[in-house]
């Protein structure tokens, strides 16, 4: 807790100009009256303090195009396809894990907002849809990459935070890797670049890396405005709107035809367009009454959210196989990296059917265990 008596009583112990110590107790005291539930920041050395990590550590992290602090790795999409996931390095990523439990967490986001936020889930986003005569499905394309540290800044800035501090925190959220094709277009290059701290000049616009702990947080802060329009949108047209991430529906029961379901999905396109955000069309489905129904991969004809047959097909295939040629034959016959990341996927089609239906997750359950997995991939040690 906050005492401006024990932080007088720090500085002197630490020789500090008495001055000094009384400017920082004031900023702290006005930046805890104005927002009590985040942890004041004044200075890159004052976050140092906080995260344990050094302010020679931050610094760098801050400057320049940070290539270094991001290995790379693809995983497979449930939808087919690879998606690129960017991991910090040990000391960033517990810089971000930081930032996420004590910041970002405190903010809130749009009620319509279902993904990367307490008590959100999958399930829960698709219930509110359940039953529903039509449906509308968009995407938005490369949600995280489309999310520049412009937007990034602002969050952390309206959160209030000093305009030095606000930028410090969004390089240690975002990346700027020189090799990006994105940095061919003009509206990802920084073309105002003086700064009181010649230093922090950029002239790439960093972005969300898809892995970071942060950017999913952020993701739906920066979004909160445009929810808090489309949700207005959604009302006045008698829908229901959700976001689950970059996943976007619509649902209604009451009266609706093709024509109004058009129009939406053009209101929203323009929406989405002028704060930079795209849709990707293909991915884009108008769903009339009598027709199939599937919400985030979860049928929603009924009064709950289901698992779908493919679903259950393709995990009961994947049990079968590895009963049948065992782990290493069934992870080249697939085409797995390697045996522990067929493992950690298919765990994870599991973990994701138990959120929908315990009982037939159990049954997979028992006959994944059943795999004679060697121990450096499933150690016996592991929870069930």
């Amino acid at each position: 807790m906050w005492s401006p008596q024990h932080y007088h009583e720090a500085g002197q112990q630490l020789g500090l100009d008495d001055a000094m110590v009384q400017r920082a107790a004031t900023a702290i005291e006005d930046f805890l009256d104005r927002h009590p539930k985040l942890p004041p920041i004044l200075t890159l050395k004052h976050l140092a303090s906080r995260t344990g990590i050094s302010w020679y550590h931050l610094r760098k992290m801050v400057l320049g195009s940070r290539a270094s602090d991001y290995t790379f790795f693809k995983i497979r999409k449930r939808s087919g396809g690879h998606r690129q996931i960017s991991v910090p390095d040990a000391k960033l990523m517990a810089v971000q894990r930081w930032i996420a439990a004590h910041i970002l967490s405190e903010l809130p986001v749009h009620r319509a907002s279902f993904a990367f936020a307490p008590k959100s889930s999958i399930r829960r986003c698709a219930l509110q849809h359940c039953g529903a005569r039509w449906l509308i499905k968009m995407d938005i394309s490369g949600f995280f990459g489309s999310i520049s540290e412009l937007k990034v800044y602002r969050v952390f800035l309206e959160a209030g935070y000093s305009p030095l501090v606000a930028l410090e925190l969004t390089r240690l959220c975002t990346h700027a890797p020189s090799g990006s094709k994105r940095y061919d277009r003009p509206e990802w290059l920084a073309h105002a670049t003086r700064r009181k701290i010649p230093a922090y000049r950029q002239f790439h616009i960093g972005y969300l890396p898809q892995g970071a702990p942060t950017s999913p947080m952020l993701s739906n802060l920066v979004m909160r405005e445009l929810d808090k329009e489309i949700a207005a949108l959604a009302a006045r047209a008698g829908v229901t709107y959700t976001r689950y991430s970059d996943d976007i529906t619509f649902s209604t029961n009451g009266d609706f035809d093709r024509a109004r379901a058009m129009l939406l999905v053009r209101q929203v396109t323009a929406r989405l367009r002028r704060v930079g955000l795209s849709v990707n069309g293909r991915k884009t489905c108008i769903v009339p009454p009598g027709a199939r129904k599937v919400v985030l991969g979860l049928l929603v004809d009924g009064a709950e959210p289901r698992l779908t047959r493919e679903f259950r097909d393709h995990l009961r295939q994947h049990l079968y196989y590895l009963e049948k040629v065992g782990p290493e034959a069934h992870r080249d016959a697939r085409k797995f990296d390697t045996v522990s990341g067929m493992h950690r996927h298919i765990r994870g089609l599991i973990d994701y059917a138990k959120s929908i239906d315990e009982g037939f997750a159990a049954k997979m359950r028992l006959k994944f265990d059943s795999v004679p997995w060697s121990p450096d991939v499933a150690p016996p040690s592991e929870d069930a």
